[in-house]
C-alpha cells in the first residue's frame, strides 16, 4: 500500500496533524507512518523572478523598457528555504509516495503555497485537500476523514496565481514608471503603487485633504439650565426651521453663527419660566452578528485601540498554539447549518471559564435564539465566523482580552435583543426651544453578555409612568428656569480615519455603509481581503505614504503627492478605490469558476499597459498649468502658482532648468536667463501645504495656526508659517500634540521560569507580558518604574542600592516577529537560536536571521545568512585581479626591457634603489594590512558561528 505525502503550510500545524492522529515516527524535517508522511513549507518558499532574471532588457530601470508583460510568471526559491525544498523534493519523488495531500491553510493563500510547491517540481501525483476551520484533535480527524479531490479548488487556485500575477504586472510597471517620473536626487527610495496599495492610500488621502481644506467659523451655542420638581436637567437651544439641504455641510441646527442674534436670544430668555414636552420611545436593538476577521479587527480596535495586524497577530495565536479559537482570516460571520450539535457542546465546555458560565447556562436552560440568522449555509464561504474551539486554556495578555471578546460575542448573539427607552424633551421659554435627550436601558439581552450596559445621559420622566408601549407623550408640564449661558466654539475640520473605519471603508471600495447587510452584499467588491487588510495598511505606513497619529491613520505629504500626480494624469483607476473593488470581484468570480483565469489576466495586462503609457508621456507643465494665480511673489512682483514639489512664479520665458545644460551652457559661454528663487515648498517639517496656506502667506505674511507638522523623533507639534524677506520660517507653538501610537502586544504568561540566567547564572529568567528577563533585572526596572519592553540597558548608577542587577533581556516581540518560549530556551541554552523566519526591517521588508547573546550587554545581535551568489562573485574578483596583476608583470617587464636598454649605469643603479624602496614601504603596508585583518577575523570568530553568518545588532 503506497502513501500519501501531507504538506503543510506551518511547522506548528504539521505537529499538530503528528499528534492528532499518532503513530508516527519523527525523521529530520518530517514524520512518517505506515500510510502517511507528514512534512511542511515555513509559508511562501517561492516568489516570482525579478523582472531582469526574467529577461534581461528589464535589468535597467527606463522608461523604453516599459512596460513588462511577461507572459509566464517562472519561480524562484525564496532565500533560506533551499533545505526544505530539498527536503519535500526528496518525499515527493520517493516511489512508495503515491499522492499528496494539500494541508496548507484553508484559503486563497494556503492554495498558493501548495500549488507552487507542486508546480515547481512538475508533481504528476493524485492530489488530495484537507479543509480545517479548526485546530482541534477532533476537528483534525473529522477532516481526514473527508478528504477532497483537489481539483474540486481548481478555482481557488485560478484566483490565488491570477491575484499574484496581477500583483505583479501592475506593481511592477507603475512602480518602475512613477519612481522615474518623480524621484528627486535627494531620495533613496523608489515611489512604489498597487493594485490594493494605492487605492486604499487614496481613500486616506481625500480625508487628509477634507481636513486641510476645512475653514474654522466661529459659532455660539446657546446651554439653559433648568428645574422640574427637585430635578435639574440642561438643555440647548435648537432652530426648529433648521433644514440640512438649505445650509453649509458644517452648519447644524444648535449652532448661531451670528454673535448679535444669539445674544439677542440670550436676553429674551433669561430668568423666564417655561414648559416642557416629551415623548418616551422605546427601541429595539437585535444582536450583533458573529465576527469575521474584519468586523473582529474593527471591534479591537475600537474597544482596545489596537491595529489591524495586533488584532490578527493575537487571532493566530489563539488559532495555532493555544487553539481555542476558529480560523481567524475568514470572511464569513455565520456557521453551517449542520453545525448546531457542535454549538451544544461548546457551551459544555466554555462552562469552565467564569466569566462565561452564567451566559452558558441561560442558554441551556431557555434556548438559542436567532438560529436561522446565525446557521446559513448561504453565507459561509471557505470558512465560518471566528468562534471558540471549546478548549479551554490558560490565557493572559492580549489573547486572553481577545478571547474573551470573540466568546462572548459568540454567546451574545444566542441572546435576545437589548430594549431602549429614549426620552426626547423640549422645553420653550418665550418661544425659543431648548433640546434635551436621554437614552436608558430597559432589558439589557444581549448587551449584557457583552458587558455594554451604560445609558446615555440622565434624565428622569416628566410624569412617572409605567411599562411603555409604544411612544407615551407629555405636553406642557410647567418648570422653571436656573439661567442660561452663550458658548463660543469654531467648526473643526473632520476626524482622520481610524484603523476600525478604515477597515470598513476598504472592505466596501471606499463608500461607507453603516447596514450591515448592505456592507455584506458589497464585501466581494472590497480593496484586498480579510486576510491581507492589516498589513496593507501596514505597508503604507513602512513606504512612507501614511503614519499613525494616535489612534488614527494619516496620509503623508508623499501619499498626497502620488495620488494627486495620478490624477491629474488620469490615472483613475490605480487610484480608485471603487473600481479597484471591480478587479477584486472579478477575482472572486475565478474563484468560484464563473469567469476564466485567462479572461482576467487579459483585463491586468491592458490595465498595466494603460498605467505605463500615461506615467511615460505626461508632461509636468500640462499637469499644472497657470490657471490659478494663488498671489504676488514677494521677490519679483509675478504672480505664483502651483507646481509639482512646490509653489513659485512663473518662470521667465525661455529659462532652462535642467542643472546639467546650464552649466554647460555656462562653459561655452551661452547666456543663462536668471529665475527667481522664491518658493513655499509643499513638505514643510512633515506636514503637506496646500494652496490655501499658501494664499495666506502671500496675502498676510503667515499662515493660520497649522497641527501635523513633525519633529525628527517623529513627535507631531502644531506651528505657524511666517513669510519674512521672501523666506518661509516655521514658529512652533503650543498646543496640537498628537498621541504617538506603540504598538505593544501583550502576550499570555507562563508563571513557570524558563531556568538560570545564562548571563548572571543567579538569577532566573521569567516571563513578562513583552520579555524574557532575568528576575534579577526586572527588579530594578521595576524599580525605575521603566516599561519592561523597551527599558535601556541601566546603568549601574541607576541600580537601587543593595539591589542585585542581571542585563538580560530577550523581547518577545522583535522586529514584529514573536519570540516564542521555545525558541528563547534554545537562545538560552546555546546562546543563539537557529535561522528564524519572518522579521520585518524597518522599511518592512521580510528577512531572515539567527539571534545570538552579547555578553557583554546580555541583549541580543543578529547573524544574517551569507547572501547567495557572494562566494561567486568573489571568485569573480579574485580572477579578474590575477588578470590585471599578470598584464601588469608583463608591462612593467617591457618597459623594464625597454629602459634597461636605453639608460645608463648611473640611471640602472637610480632606477634599482627607488625600486627597493617602493618594495619596503608597500611590504610594511601590506604587514600592516594583514595584522589588521587578521584582527578583525579573531573578535568575528569570538561571537560568530561556522557557518559564516554576518553579524550586526
Amino acid at each position: 500500500m503506497g502513501k500519501q505525502l501531507v504538506i503543510t503550510e506551518k511547522p506548528s500545524v504539521a505537529r499538530d496533524i503528528v499528534a492528532s492522529l499518532g503513530g508516527f515516527a519523527e525523521h529530520e524535517g518530517f514524520w512518517e507512518r505506515d500510510d502517511l508522511v507528514v512534512t511542511f513549507a515555513v509559508g511562501h518558499l517561492f516568489e516570482i523572478k525579478k523582472p531582469e532574471d526574467i529577461d534581461e532588457k528589464w535589468s535597467a530601470w527606463t522608461l523604453d523598457a516599459l512596460p513588462m508583460l511577461p507572459r509566464s510568471f517562472p519561480l524562484q526559491p525564496k532565500q533560506g528555504t533551499r533545505d526544505r525544498l530539498r527536503t519535500i523534493k526528496s518525499l515527493l519523488n520517493r516511489e512508495d509516495v503515491e499522492g499528496v495531500v494539500n494541508a496548507c491553510d484553508a484559503g486563497r493563500e494556503g492554495e498558493l503555497i501548495f500549488r507552487e510547491i507542486t508546480e515547481y517540481f512538475e508533481n504528476d501525483k493524485p492530489m488530495k485537500r484537507l479543509w480545517l476551520q479548526s485546530m482541534t484533535k477532533d476537528a483534525i480527524k473529522r477532516g481526514f476523514d473527508g478528504l477532497q479531490p483537489g481539483k474540486r479548488y481548481d478555482g481557488l487556485s485560478a484566483a490565488a496565481h491570477c491575484r499574484t500575477y496581477s500583483d505583479w504586472l501592475i506593481g511592477m510597471n507603475a512602480s518602475r514608471a512613477l519612481t522615474k517620473r518623480l524621484k528627486t536626487r535627494s531620495e533613496s527610495g523608489s515611489w512604489s503603487a498597487g493594485r490594493v496599495q494605492t487605492p486604499t492610500l487614496a481613500i486616506l488621502v481625500d480625508r487628509e485633504l477634507d481636513i486641510l481644506a476645512h475653514v474654522p467659523r466661529t459659532f455660539w451655542r446657546i446651554k439653559g439650565s433648568f428645574s422640574h420638581g427637585k430635578e435639574g436637567y440642561e438643555g440647548t437651544w435648537f432652530d426648529p426651521s433648521f433644514r440640512a439641504a438649505d445650509h453649509p455641510e458644517y452648519a447644524r441646527d444648535d449652532r448661531i453663527f451670528d454673535e448679535a442674534r444669539a445674544r439677542d436670544i440670550l436676553a429674551k430668555i433669561q430668568g423666564r419660566a417655561g414648559v416642557a414636552s416629551e415623548t418616551l420611545k422605546p427601541s429595539i436593538e437585535q444582536p450583533p452578528v458573529l465576527f469575521d476577521l474584519t468586523s473582529l479587527q474593527r471591534a479591537a480596535n475600537s474597544r482596545f485601540g489596537w491595529s489591524a495586524r495586533r488584532t490578527l497577530n493575537a487571532a493566530q495565536r489563539c488559532y495555532e498554539a493555544h487553539k481555542v479559537l476558529t480560523y481567524p482570516r475568514t470572511d464569513s460571520k455565520a456557521l453551517p447549518n449542520d453545525y448546531r450539535p457542535v454549538v451544544d457542546e461548546l457551551l459544555d465546555q466554555l462552562q469552565q471559564v467564569k466569566a462565561l458560565a452564567p451566559f452558558c447556562q441561560r442558554l441551556q436552560e431557555h434556548g438559542l435564539l436567532n438560529e436561522k440568522k446565525v446557521f446559513d449555509d448561504s453565507k459561509v464561504s471557505d470558512h465560518f465566523a471566528i468562534i471558540p474551539t471549546g478548549t479551554v486554556a490558560s490565557l493572559s495578555g492580549d489573547d486572553a482580552r481577545l478571547f474573551d471578546l470573540v466568546s462572548r460575542r459568540f454567546l451574545a448573539v444566542f441572546h435576545g435583543p437589548a430594549t431602549w427607552v429614549r426620552i426626547n424633551r423640549t422645553t420653550v421659554v418665550e418661544g425659543q426651544r431648548f433640546r434635551s435627550t436621554a437614552r436608558s436601558l430597559q432589558n439589557a439581552g444581549w448587551r449584557e453578555v457583552m458587558g455594554e450596559t451604560e445609558g446615555e445621559g440622565k434624565l428622569t420622566p416628566l410624569r412617572p409612568t409605567a411599562l411603555v408601549e409604544g411612544d407615551t407623550a407629555v405636553d406642557d408640564e410647567p418648570v422653571g428656569a436656573e439661567g442660561a449661558e452663550l458658548e463660543e466654539d469654531q467648526t473643526k475640520a473632520p476626524n482622520r480615519y481610524s484603523e476600525a473605519r478604515m477597515l470598513s471603508l476598504m472592505e466596501t471600495a471606499g463608500r461607507y455603509v453603516e447596514d450591515e447587510d448592505a456592507a455584506e452584499a458589497m464585501k466581494d467588491s472590497g480593496i484586498g481581503t480579510p486576510a491581507t487588510r492589516a498589513d496593507i495598511i501596514e505597508n503604507l505606513i513602512v513606504k512612507g505614504y501614511a503614519l499613525r497619529a494616535g489612534r488614527a491613520l494619516k496620509a503623508s505629504v508623499k501619499g498626497i503627492r502620488l495620488i494627486d500626480i495620478l490624477r491629474r494624469m488620469r490615472a483613475d483607476r490605480l487610484a480608485s478605490p471603487a473600481l479597484t473593488g471591480e478587479l477584486e470581484h472579478n477575482l472572486a468570480e475565478v474563484e468560484k469558476g464563473r469567469l476564466g483565469g485567462e479572461a482576467f489576466m487579459a483585463e491586468v495586462y491592458d490595465y498595466a499597459e494603460e498605467i505605463v503609457d500615461k506615467t511615460k508621456n505626461f508632461e509636468f507643465e500640462h499637469l499644472f498649468p497657470n490657471t490659478e494665480p494663488l498671489g504676488t511673489c514677494p521677490s519679483c512682483d509675478k504672480q505664483v502658482y502651483e507646481r509639482s514639489w512646490f509653489y513659485r512664479c512663473e518662470e521667465p520665458e525661455g529659462l532652462e532648468t535642467n542643472q546639467r545644460k546650464r552649466k554647460k551652457m555656462a562653459e561655452q559661454g551661452i547666456p543663462l536667463i536668471e529665475d527667481c528663487a522664491f518658493r513655499v515648498w509643499k513638505d514643510k517639517s512633515g506636514r503637506y501645504v496646500d494652496e490655501r496656506t499658501v494664499r495666506e502667506l502671500l496675502v498676510d505674511g503667515k499662515s493660520r495656526p497649522l497641527d501635523g507638522f513633525m519633529t525628527r523623533q517623529g513627535r507631531t507639534f502644531r506651528g505657524q508659517l511666517v513669510l519674512e524677506d521672501a523666506e518661509i520660517e516655521l514658529r512652533r507653538m503650543e498646543g496640537g500634540e498628537e498621541e504617538d501610537a506603540v504598538e505593544v502586544p501583550e502576550y499570555e504568561v507562563d508563571a513557570t521560569p524558563l531556568g538560570s540566567c545564562p548571563q548572571c547564572e543567579d538569577g532566573e529568567v521569567v516571563e513578562t507580558r513583552q520579555t524574557f528577563v532575568c528576575d534579577r533585572g526586572l527588579k530594578v526596572i521595576r524599580a525605575l518604574e521603566k516599561d519592561d519592553a523597551y527599558a535601556l540597558p541601566i546603568r549601574p548608577k541607576q541600580v537601587p542600592e543593595g539591589m542585585e542587577h542581571c542585563a538580560f533581556l530577550l523581547p518577545r516581540t522583535v522586529c514584529k516577529r514573536e519570540i516564542t518560549r521555545p525558541e528563547a530556551l534554545t537562545y538560552m541554552k546555546d546562546g543563539r537560536t537557529p535561522l528564524l523566519e519572518e522579521f520585518t526591517s524597518r522599511k518592512g521588508r521580510p528577512f531572515s536571521a539567527i539571534l545570538f547573546r552579547k555578553e557583554d550587554s546580555g541583549r541580543h545581535g543578529f547573524e544574517f545568512p551569507p547572501r547567495e551568489g557572494a562566494g561567486k562573485k568573489a571568485t569573480k574578483k579574485k580572477a579578474t585581479k590575477k588578470k590585471k596583476t599578470s598584464a601588469k608583470k608583463k608591462t612593467s617587464a617591457k618597459t623594464k626591457t625597454s629602459t634597461k636598454k636605453k639608460t645608463s649605469a648611473k640611471t640602472k643603479t637610480s632606477t634599482k634603489k627607488k625600486i627597493a624602496t617602493k618594495k619596503k614601504i608597500a611590504t610594511k603596508k601590506a604587514a600592516s594590512k594583514t595584522k589588521a585583518e587578521a584582527a578583525k577575523k579573531t573578535a568575528v570568530k569570538k561571537n560568530a558561528s561556522s557557518d559564516g553568518y554576518r553579524q550586526s545588532d
